[in-house]
Formats: C-alpha cells, sequence, structure tokens
C-alpha cells in the first residue's frame, strides 16, 4: 500500500486525485477547512481552546495538519503560547517542522487571516467529514463480516451494531441519561437544601431576602439584570460579585463598558465605605488610608478574575471563560452588558434584535456547557419611561425578546428618579432600589427593596419583603 492509500479494517481507499478538496470518488476530507481552523489557531489565542474541546487529531485527514494541531494540544497544555514563532520553534525542537512543510508553509498559515471569520464552521467540517470517513471505514469492517459471517446471524448483527455505536457514541455520548440519575441528582439537591436550613444552594447574592426568592444562582442558569442607565447595574453586579467571591466562588467579570482599573476603584470604596469621588480626587483622610488598606488586602484574598476587552463576542467570551475556570470547582461569570457584545465577524445581521437573540441564546448554551450561573446585564427600553406607571416589566428588555425567553431568572432594578414620583404607592421610597424579580423558572417571584448608598457604590438590604 502506498502513501497515498487510507486503510479501514480490510479495505483500503485511495482518493481520486489531489486536489485541496479531495477527490468526490475518494475519502470525504477538506484540506483548506482543515487549513482555515489550524491558522485561526495560529492568529487568535482564544480559538485555540475552543478548537481543541471541539476537535481531535485523528479528525484531520492531512497528516501534516493533524500534526499541527497535535503540537499545538501539547504546547497548550504546557502554557507555550501558540502563535507563529512558537510553533515554528516547538516543530523544530520536536523534529518534524519538515514533516508540516516546513517554516513556509507555517507563514503562509498566518497570511490566511479570513480564517478567523468562519472557523467554527470550517470546524464543523472537518469534524462532520472525519465521521463520514469514520463511517464509511466501520461499513467496510460490516462489509467483511458478513460475507465471513458465522453460523450465529444474532453475532454479526451485535457486532455490526457495535461498530457503527463506537463511530456515533461522540456525537451522542451524554445527550441522555435514565430518568433515575436526574431523580438521584433532584433528591441530592433537596438534601443539601435541606441541610443547609432553606438557605441558597447555589451562589448567593448576599441579600438573605433574595437569597430566600431564589435559594442562589445556579449552575446552567442564565440571569439577566435589567435597568435603565444610572439605576446601578454595574454597582450591584459588582456588590453580587463581592459577595460571591467571599462565599469562595471564582467570579469572571466581563467588563464591556468600564475599565479594569474603574472597577478595582469601585470594589475598593465599596469595601472601605469611602466616597469613590474622594477617592479619585485624592481627598483622603489617614483614617481612610488606613481602612483602604485594610481593604486592598481583604479584596487580594477574593478569586476575581477581570477582563476588560470592548468589543468581545460571545465565542471570545466563552473561550476566556473556559480558561479563567479551568480546575474551578465553585464559580460564576458575570457579563456587563449584553448590549455591547458585539456579533462574530462577518455574522452582522441586518436586524440588531436578530443579533441579541443569537448573543442571548449563546449565552444561555455557554452557561450549560461551563455548568456555571451566568449574570448578564441588559438595558432597558425607553419605553419604561413613556409609561404612566414605570415599574420595568419583561416587554421592556431591550432589543429582543428572546432574552427574556433565554433567561432562567430575569431582575429589574427600580428607582424612583425624585421626590415627587417617589411619594407615589406604587413607586419605591425616595433612595430605595427596588429589585424586581419578573422571572423565576425554579420558583416564586416578588421584590426587594435595597438601601444604596451612591457615594461608595454599596447595596443595603431593608427589612421585610413585598411579594
Amino acid at each position: 500500500m502506498d502513501a497515498s492509500t487510507t486503510e479501514y479494517g480490510d479495505y483500503a481507499w485511495t482518493p481520486a486525485g489531489a486536489s485541496d478538496r479531495g477527490a468526490r470518488q475518494g475519502l470525504p476530507n477538506n484540506a483548506e477547512a482543515e487549513a482555515n481552523v489550524l491558522a485561526a489557531m495560529i492568529l487568535s489565542p482564544e480559538v485555540v481552546s475552543d478548537a481543541i474541546s471541539e476537535l481531535r487529531p485523528d479528525d484531520f485527514y492531512r497528516p501534516s495538519h493533524r500534526t499541527l494541531f497535535t503540537a499545538m494540544i501539547e504546547m497548550n497544555e504546557r502554557s507555550i503560547p501558540v502563535d507563529s514563532i512558537s510553533l515554528i520553534d516547538y516543530l523544530t525542537s520536536e523534529g518534524t517542522l519538515a514533516q508540516v512543510g516546513g517554516e513556509a508553509y507555517i507563514l503562509e498559515l498566518v497570511g490566511n487571516t479570513i480564517a478567523l471569520v468562519n472557523w467554527q464552521h470550517h470546524a464543523g467540517i472537518v469534524r462532520r467529514d472525519s465521521m463520514l470517513r469514520e463511517i464509511i471505514g466501520a461499513t467496510n469492517q460490516i462489509n467483511a463480516l458478513a460475507y465471513d459471517a458465522p453460523l450465529d446471524t444474532k453475532e454479526v448483527v451485535e457486532r455490526a451494531e457495535s461498530m457503527l455505536l463506537s463511530v456515533t457514541e461522540r456525537e451522542v455520548s451524554s445527550s441522555y441519561k435514565s430518568l433515575t440519575e436526574f431523580m438521584i441528582e433532584a433528591y441530592n439537591e433537596a438534601s443539601e437544601v435541606c441541610a443547609a436550613g432553606g438557605q441558597a444552594h447555589g451562589v448567593p447574592t448576599g441579600f438573605p431576602s433574595l437569597d430566600r426568592l431564589l435559594l442562589g444562582f445556579r449552575e446552567g442558569q442564565l440571569i439577566i439584570i435589567g435597568a435603565r442607565p444610572a439605576v446601578g447595574k454595574t454597582s450591584f453586579a459588582l456588590n453580587l460579585a463581592l459577595n460571591a467571591a467571599a462565599a469562595g466562588f471564582t467570579v469572571g467579570f466581563f467588563s464591556l463598558e468600564m475599565s479594569g482599573k474603574e472597577i478595582a476603584q469601585r470594589l475598593i470604596c465599596a469595601h472601605a465605605m469611602l466616597s469613590i469621588s474622594d477617592f479619585r480626587t485624592g481627598r483622603i483622610t489617614p483614617e481612610q488610608w488606613a481602612n483602604i488598606n485594610e481593604a486592598t488586602q481583604e479584596l487580594s484574598k477574593l478569586d476575581i478574575l477581570i477582563d476588560d476587552t470592548p468589543g468581545t463576542t460571545v465565542t471570545e467570551i466563552r473561550a476566556k471563560a473556559r480558561r479563567m475556570l479551568h480546575n474551578k470547582e465553585k464559580a460564576v461569570i458575570i457579563l456587563d452588558y449584553l448590549q455591547l457584545v458585539s456579533p462574530p465577524p462577518g455574522r452582522r445581521a441586518e436586524n440588531r434584535a436578530v443579533e441579541v437573540s443569537e448573543m442571548s441564546r449563546g449565552l444561555k448554551i455557554m452557561a450549560k456547557d461551563l455548568e456555571i450561573p451566568l449574570i448578564a446585564l441588559s438595558q432597558l427600553s425607553r419605553a419604561v419611561e413613556s409609561r404612566t406607571g414605570k415599574r420595568p416589566q419583561l416587554s421592556d428588555l431591550r432589543e429582543s425578546g428572546s432574552i427574556e425567553q433565554d433567561a432562567d431568572i430575569v431582575m429589574f432594578l427600580d428607582r424612583s428618579s425624585d421626590e415627587q414620583e417617589a411619594s407615589r404607592d406604587d413607586r419605591p421610597d425616595e433612595g430605595v432600589t427596588r429589585v424586581i424579580v419578573a422571572k423565576n423558572r425554579s420558583g416564586p417571584i416578588g421584590d426587594v427593596d435595597l438601601m444604596f448608598l451612591p457615594a461608595s457604590t454599596k447595596f443595603y438590604e431593608l427589612d421585610g419583603m413585598h411579594e
């Protein structure tokens, strides 16, 4: 058998031709798609972890591509940055640079910048062709088995089914569980909640009345927090981050609006009970410096990771979150905020609502995939300002009704704009921020009143809860 043939079982298939897209009568393969995936991995660190989780070396038909992909897996495991220079150096040290086409081919891949646009689609093509090749190999073996079958046909059927299932297992390996398995999970969760005296089972909010309503944020949940500008969405999210981190959770905070330094300023001031304006202008007394030093020491012990990259896509957030939470047992992701997330390159829709719908669905899938609660802040439409009663409602979620559908929990922050408005019976009192739980897929809805201190951006719960 020469180098151009591929063997499956007792049969050898020879591609008829050498075009990049593979011959029609040969095994399914698409060398261009393989090259585009590899190029995207070299060009963008964010692509590496996603591609490694979606593909295997055997998915690549070309031996040179298989060698390149394997090398990048090994580099990632050793925390070596995957870029053209590092990759060439690594392949040279392994003695495999010539096998992949030399330095010239690596540089050719780097020049293919358009590969970043649709690399996920190309990865799907690579994976699809790999499965088709495996099916062809399995059917070849089944053919051989049928021609040389033992007397017991049941054995033939069993072995044939086993061969096909071994191919398709990758696609459906965890798509279902028995009812018994899910009942055990539900029973164990109820036992844990009972043992905790009915307190938060998931990530605690830090506000007792809110925790009684929600029992904490749980893995796989998408939590939407909506409010009009200047009501305190970011401050509330930072309070949730502090409370979760203090409870031993890792917090991944993606800030698409504020810089990391601004977030650090807010966290320090909230913890030290210091006016943020005094902190920024340097009007700090010796006593306040002592509080700041104590706050920074305590905050440094918390596992809070901040990414303030603007214009981030859902794909990039997922890749970064996966690295952030690697080997972390308890974690939560907070995104500030949904409408600032960018659509994937080349996927910009004419209708912004369609884009936001895809993003919210992507965030829900990410929460389930990473098995963590994901809290996303969202702007509300201006319709809430034009109504007589300004209490936010689900239809006020800006730009897309699918946000409401995808979310497991939807909360609104509501605050009276002036003393006259606060005097109305249906509005929060002056200085009070009302947290409205408008949707709770796993429990009751209701209101919780919090006192907000604007100077230190700190929230405190008021006594009582209004159903």
